[in-house]
């Protein structure tokens, strides 16, 4: 599940992420590209905060019903849930979107975008299709590359 939040005190943020690293006994990280810090559990969940037209919001990815009621403590009560099976494309996007993307696993990407190793194994498949097109966008072909990469 992909949960987005729309904090309202954006200088807490820094503090807050400090807290819940603590809290899943992992650290705060630098964005690579841009702005920003993420907090990462391995093979579980990914909090990213991102800065999306003069909006700060924070992007959860792999969280569970139990780490959305702690995360609300900190950010509020989420501005958008996905749950629905995404399109190829959604995928894709979202898979390249994780920040350090190369460094993860098959079991990572299943845990973070709450996906089967079937429904990984079917994306790949389908996004192999979709990325041997000559009009294919970059989005699909770096993240159908990935795929490769870890199955």
């Amino acid at each position: 599940m992909k949960i987005i939040f729309d904090p309202e005190n954006k200088q807490e943020i820094s503090n807050h992420l400090e807290k819940i690293a603590e809290y899943y006994q992992t650290s705060v990280l630098e964005q690579d590209i841009g702005e920003g810090k993420f907090v990462f559990v391995k093979s579980k969940i990914k909090i990213v905060e991102k800065f999306i037209e003069q909006k700060t919001l924070i992007y959860v990815w792999g969280a569970k019903d139990e780490d959305i009621i702690f995360l609300k403590q900190f950010f509020g009560e989420p501005v958008q849930k996905i749950v629905e099976k995404m399109t190829p494309l959604a995928f894709a996007s979202e898979i390249i979107e994780i920040p350090n993307s190369d460094n993860l696993t098959k079991e990572d990407i299943m845990a973070l975008l709450d996906v089967t190793d079937r429904d990984l194994r079917q994306y790949s498949r389908m996004l192999r299709s979709a990325a041997r097109r000559s009009s294919a966008s970059i989005d699909i072909v770096k993240a159908y590359e990935l795929l490769e990469k870890v199955l």
